[in-house]
């Protein structure tokens, strides 16, 4: 019995100094991350501070003891952060592929033909031997240069969308394009072949996201409306610290209409992000085949969608759509009170 009492013995000691081995390798690694944290912990990215890349931790500095939060998850974040703040230093860089001032040629890359009256049009430089990249922010738009005739011409806003799911691809942007019965430009855009060339200035906007400013975003878009609120979305959801809850209400004249609909079904997955959408004819139709509880509905939004989210208290309204539907909603949203904070787009 003494010999058995003596190997449970050295086995309980082996427990308790491996507990505290990897005890210390905790408190070791965390006192790295306060100091990394408290410390000067920045560098230097084209001129400008930004923090360092956070040091990894070793296999064994893991004690497996099912730690919340554990080494590896806060590496995570922290590598999260420093690419966040690595590219935001990169896109306040001067050096962008397009100008506010003057026109930039663009060629068109690729067609994706949505359905009879909507395609969705790549773009990328025509000459890009700096390897310089087309930047700009969420819900931003840029300029089309239509060229009438000799003595005339016009310009068109669009919105450009490149999501992260995007980022490998070989394109600078790509639009959402409706051709109107009566439309010049919309037509001309519509009907532009692979290798056209095209002239876009800007960016331009009034909107900026400020993470977790709002407690929730309400969004109403319309048709095409729902491209400045794309970006909006993605650059919202890929980052980890914002809690921002996002609430879409998607408006269209029938299902082949509807734009982005993987994306959109993709985002649900999310914790914070959950949309309707509401179409104005029937599905039978339609060669389009519903997904696995896809919140669609054949009736007109209604207002009244948004009392199950009463009350208002820290959150936004956006809403995009043609001139007469954003200025409907913005009344409605005014004199019923629900809010004051609303953005036209």
């Amino acid at each position: 019995m003494t010999f058995i009492n003596k190997a449970i013995s050295l086995q309980t000691n082996k427990y308790i100094l491996n507990y505290i081995s990897y005890t210390c390798a905790f408190i070791q690694f965390h006192f790295v991350l306060y100091i990394h944290d408290t410390q000067d912990n920045t560098t230097t990215f084209n001129g400008k501070k930004i923090m360092k890349p956070p040091i990894e931790p070793r296999k064994e500095d893991c004690c497996n003891s099912g730690c919340n939060p554990c080494i590896f998850d806060v590496f995570q974040r922290q590598l999260e952060k420093f690419k966040r703040n690595k590219e935001a230093a990169e896109n306040t860089n001067e050096l962008n592929g397009i100008s506010e001032l003057e026109y930039t040629n663009f060629i068109v890359s690729d067609i994706i033909k949505l359905c009879d009256s909507q395609k969705i049009l790549k773009f990328k430089l025509l000459d890009n031997k700096n390897n310089m990249k087309v930047r700009w922010n969420p819900g931003d738009h840029f300029l089309l240069k239509y060229i009438c005739d000799e003595n005339s011409s016009c310009t068109r806003a669009y919105t450009p969308i490149k999501l992260k799911e995007h980022e490998n691809e070989d394109f600078d942007f790509l639009i959402v394009i409706k051709k109107y019965i009566n439309g010049l430009v919309s037509s001309h855009v519509y009907n532009l072949e692979i290798g056209a060339l095209t002239m876009w200035r800007g960016p331009y906007g009034h909107y900026k996201i400020e993470t977790n400013k709002y407690n929730r975003i309400i969004m109403i878009a319309q048709g095409t409306g729902i491209a400045p609120f794309l970006s909006i979305i993605d650059n919202i959801l890929s980052n980890e610290d914002d809690m921002t809850k996002i609430f879409l209400y998607y408006c269209c004249k029938n299902i082949d209409e509807v734009l982005f609909r993987n994306e959109l079904y993709q985002y649900n997955a999310y914790w914070n992000f959950s949309y309707k959408i509401f179409l104005g004819s029937c599905l039978e139709n339609s060669c389009s085949h519903l997904k696995y509880k896809e919140p669609i509905f054949v009736n007109k939004f209604d207002i009244i969608e948004l009392d199950i989210l009463k009350p208002f208290l820290n959150d936004q309204f956006l809403v995009c759509g043609s001139d007469q539907f954003m200025k409907e909603y913005e009344n409605i949203l005014k004199n019923v009170n629900y809010t004051d904070k609303i953005k036209l787009f």
